[in-house]
């Protein structure tokens, strides 16, 4: 739909990237307003739009993943896919709401809902405090077409931190920087099982093989999101050549660092050990159960912190996670602490998802029912409502959501906004 592409093309002319999104706030703030919606936003920036009587709400987050080059992203197409030249293409959730612009034009009667901050914890979820007129809530950010989501992991994230002590180097010493660069990149929840190597993980194996100490170290781009880049800058006694192809050795100039980290050796080994991806499979739903992703290290300041996403199916099993990591990185002498849990969505097969299923056969014969692994924000908002709320997402098909690599199938986008329609159509009276 040419409408929708638009819509489109002029979300994706806006900054949008979590934590920036105040002129996109404002974009759908007045176009809501233009066409006779009423528009309420609470502390954190979520908007809810709504006119007439409606039954359904359209729901979907107005912050992205910016990676690379996206003021202003540049968008291609190849046929029918949609694509950015150098960055993120913020289809997800940018084609969601582009469908949502398209079904306020042509509905009286209807809800919408756009969180803020998803990318970065459910933060407008987690703190939505609005109460929905609506009894169904129907949410766009799934990412494959034919497909109807009633089920997603909670997740949590774990803070390791260490203060670093630093040591002058021998004069006598070589220096040499290691890159891990040019990496796939993926998702954190749906790319964890897609056998994509991290940057960070493979620069801490290569460590590993070498009698060295670290002077710097610095990787990964977001803490969702599978590390496409890591660098450490080490000092060695002897010539460094490293086995791995992916990684890039150059020289330094003596003298260019004077100091290395006193816990190189912890550093090391932390990297080495920790257990990137998958952790335990769901045989039943046919996806990861439990994973963690080390998606950051940074250094700020003298402390050495690594960022890492914990996923899983039910609370329990999310909560053993976030306890053994910690336990992990304290046993490595670090500090550690989790922060933004947001519990998983327990798939449920209500009325509602029977009703999304039918109108979904008309289009896809073979709609099924699934969970994710990666946090949606159904769940969250479920449970700060009052009455009884039944939610699915559905959404058209986005590959590589989170890398350079992202695009989008008009063909799907086409599909997923008939179908919406059908669904309000089928809760009109």
């Amino acid at each position: 739909m040419e409408s929708i592409l638009e819509h489109f093309k002029a979300i994706t002319a806006i900054p949008r990237c979590s934590y920036h999104t105040t002129k996109m706030k404002e974009y759908i703030s007045a176009f809501a307003h233009s066409l006779g919606f009423g528009v309420h936003e609470d502390h954190v920036g979520n908007i809810l739009c709504h006119k007439g009587a409606p039954k359904v709400c359209l729901q979907a987050h107005y912050d992205m993943v910016c990676i690379g080059d996206t003021h202003p992203i540049e968008i291609v197409m190849e046929g029918t896919l949609v694509k950015a030249k150098h960055s993120t293409l913020g289809a997800d959730n940018g084609m969601g709401m582009a469908i949502m612009f398209w079904a306020m034009e042509h509905n009286e009667n209807l809800e919408c809902l756009f969180t803020v901050d998803e990318e970065v914890g459910l933060i407008g979820a987690m703190q939505f405090r609005l109460p929905l007129q609506s009894s169904y809530l129907l949410n766009l950010d799934a990412e494959e077409e034919g497909e109807i989501y009633i089920g997603c992991a909670g997740g949590m994230d774990v803070i390791a931190s260490l203060k670093l002590h630093y040591m002058p180097l021998e004069e006598e010493i070589k220096l040499y920087e290691i890159s891990a660069f040019s990496f796939t990149g993926g998702h954190s929840g749906v790319d964890i099982d897609k056998k994509i190597p991290s940057a960070i993980k493979a620069l801490g194996y290569e460590l590993l093989k070498h009698d060295v100490l670290l002077v710097s170290l610095r990787g990964g781009e977001r803490r969702n999101a599978i590390p496409k880049s890591a660098t450490a800058i080490v000092a060695s006694k002897t010539p460094l050549h490293v086995d791995d192809t992916r990684l890039h050795v150059k020289s330094l100039e003596k003298g260019s660092h004077t100091k290395y980290i006193a816990q190189s050796s912890s550093i090391i080994k932390a990297l080495g050990a920790f257990a990137q991806g998958v952790r335990e499979w769901d045989r039943e739903l046919d996806i990861p159960s439990m994973s963690i992703n080390l998606g950051i290290v940074s250094d700020f300041e003298g402390v050495l912190r690594f960022d890492c996403a914990a996923r899983a199916m039910d609370d329990e099993n999310l909560a053993i996670l976030a306890h053994e990591t910690v336990a992990f990185f304290k046993a490595l002498g670090f500090d550690a602490v989790q922060e933004g849990w947001h519990g998983a969505w327990k798939p449920e097969m209500t009325l509602f998802a029977q009703s999304v299923q039918s109108v979904m056969k008309e289009f896809y014969p073979h709609a099924t029912f699934k969970a994710i692994h990666a946090g949606l924000e159904c769940g969250e908002l479920i449970m700060r409502q009052a009455k009884k709320i039944e939610a699915v997402s559905i959404g058209p098909t986005i590959r590589y959501p989170h890398s350079q690599r992202e695009e989008c199938d008009m063909n799907s986008v086409s599909n997923t906004a008939f179908i919406v329609q059908n669904i309000i159509n089928t809760y009109k009276e």
